[in-house]
């Protein structure tokens, strides 16, 4: 079996000794082709790494934003709750001092039907 196997492989030697340039040329187009595509791949990477490093710090300059307009918010809302205090307050001694003025007024009132009475009287009585 060996004898055969090596005559074949005796008879195939000018085919091989032809296939070989064929077979190197064939694995150097391969490689230079995965090496395009892996320089190629590296060029969208970086591109994609400069992107992401772009996209990184638009949104570090948003959360900046973001936490300025949150703080902004807390002190106007601190700002709203004290003016709503303040408001309350304020409408409370509007409503006391409704409250007195109709009591004076209905002094006032009772004061010019008295003087009004008197005048009367003293009218009457002259």
């Amino acid at each position: 079996m060996w004898p055969k196997a090596l005559a074949q492989l005796i008879e195939l030697a000018p085919h091989i000794t032809r296939l070989l340039p064929m077979a190197d040329r064939f694995f150097q187009s391969k490689s230079a082709e995965a090496e395009a595509s892996r320089t190629a791949m590296e060029q969208m990477a970086e591109g994609l790494r400069g992107d992401l490093g772009q996209v990184t710090a638009s949104h570090a300059g948003l959360y900046r934003q973001l936490n300025d307009q949150s703080e902004k918010l807390s002190t106007l809302s601190a700002d709203l709750r004290s003016t709503r205090q303040l408001i309350e307050a304020s409408d409370a001694r509007l409503a006391a001092l409704e409250q007195q003025i109709k009591v004076l007024r209905g002094l006032l009132f009772a004061i010019l039907f008295v003087a009004a009475v008197s005048a009367l009287l003293l009218i009457i009585r002259k």
